[in-house]
């Protein structure tokens, strides 16, 4: 039995080469919104204790075949009744309300969570990943900034809303607040471990458990990421206002924001997954796309954008070269090892999980 539903898990890994593909076209599309924008940037030039951009800080290359899984044809929703005598058991609570709408899918238990935990951070940005209430956007996202003042997505996030509804003042606040706080987290690590909770109650192995829980997690997070990627776009599009405005400081600073976005997407909360830092990579591209590739900048260490451009390249094409090493070496595996790949994947990260499995079975050389 046990084996027969892990054939199922694998085959789940198997549709990943698939996903992996909509990663890359996710990453390397463009969104061109055409937002009014004002200037002025330079005035509010970066504070001088924001966390500078290191070459040090470009992520590695992460793992892309295990990109976040949507829920695989094939893997049977939690019984509902199971899923209510587990709230039952959690008084209803919100982390409970926020498990059962991940593992069924049924915006009921969504919004009984913001009906009744409006200031809980972690149902605030569920609501806001699903965009469940679009007409109270904005009072969800001022909600999530009070609920989580330290927490630099809240203000990322009311950020691409400003762009969005041209308010380009409000969004550079936010960008440059955001920019001065070191926390970026999405609650995925909590997500995870209460719909596994949830699932294992439910009567599913500790390997399924972890499958449905994955793909709720990414439930939230695509969403979330392409919100991220159009606040990139964002400053970019600003960063162009700016040049034809004859402004470099505004463009080098708005730089500068749009490095900081992408670090924190490849390191923040959810910098485990792959496209969390496909995407930070992204916005990294993005930031440097406008700037004299050969002029030396302070807030990269002293390096060009030209320089850290090509690192950004090089760690696409070695991560191409990972997936591929990976995607031979994963039908080798055994059970045990495969075992050993799911609890590295979920304890240290997707990219330190497939170079491990790469390492028990090197590519064999010609």
């Amino acid at each position: 039995m046990f084996k027969s539903r892990f054939d199922k898990w694998l085959v789940t890994l198997a549709m990943l080469v698939i996903i992996g593909g909509a990663v890359w076209h996710f990453v390397r599309s463009n969104h061109v919104a055409p937002e009014q924008k004002q200037k002025q940037i330079a005035a509010r030039a970066v504070p001088s204790g924001s966390k500078d951009f290191h070459p040090d800080h470009v992520p590695s290359a992460p793992g892309l075949a295990n990109a976040q899984p949507e829920r695989a044809a094939g893997f049977e929703k939690l019984p509902r009744a199971k899923v209510e005598a587990w709230l039952a058991e959690h008084n209803r609570n919100a982390m409970s309300l926020l498990a059962a709408f991940h593992a069924l899918g049924d915006t009921n238990y969504l919004n009984e969570a913001a009906t009744n935990f409006p200031n809980n951070p972690q149902v605030e940005l569920a609501v806001l990943a699903r965009d469940e209430f679009p007409a109270d956007r904005r009072k969800w996202l001022d909600l999530f900034k009070v609920s989580s003042p330290s927490n630099s997505l809240a203000n990322y996030l009311s950020a691409e809303n400003f762009f969005e509804s041209g308010n380009t003042d409000a969004a550079v606040q936010d960008l440059l607040a955001a920019t001065d706080k070191s926390q970026f987290e999405n609650y995925a690590v909590e997500s995870e471990l209460d719909e596994e909770e949830l699932a294992q109650f439910a009567g599913k192995s500790a390997v399924e458990a972890y499958q449905i829980a994955l793909a709720g997690v990414a439930r939230d997070d695509l969403p979330e990421l392409a919100t991220l990627k159009r606040l990139a776009q964002g400053i970019n599009d600003l960063q162009t206002q700016e040049i034809a405005a004859g402004d470099p400081a505004s463009v080098q600073n708005l730089a500068q924001m749009g490095m900081v976005l992408g670090n924190q997407l490849a390191n923040g909360g959810g910098g485990k997954l792959v496209i969390d830092q496909l995407v930070g990579m992204a916005a990294e591209t993005l930031a440097l796309s406008q700037l004299n590739p050969n002029a030396s900048c302070g807030f990269l260490g002293g390096q060009t954008p030209g320089q850290v451009l090509q690192q950004l390249k090089e760690q696409k094409a070695s991560l191409r070269d990972l997936d591929a090493s990976f995607q031979t070496a994963f039908p080798q595996l055994t059970g045990a090892e495969k075992a050993n790949y799911i609890q590295r994947l979920q304890i240290y990260g997707e990219l330190d999980a497939m170079r491990w499995v790469v390492q028990q079975h090197p590519p064999s050389t010609p």
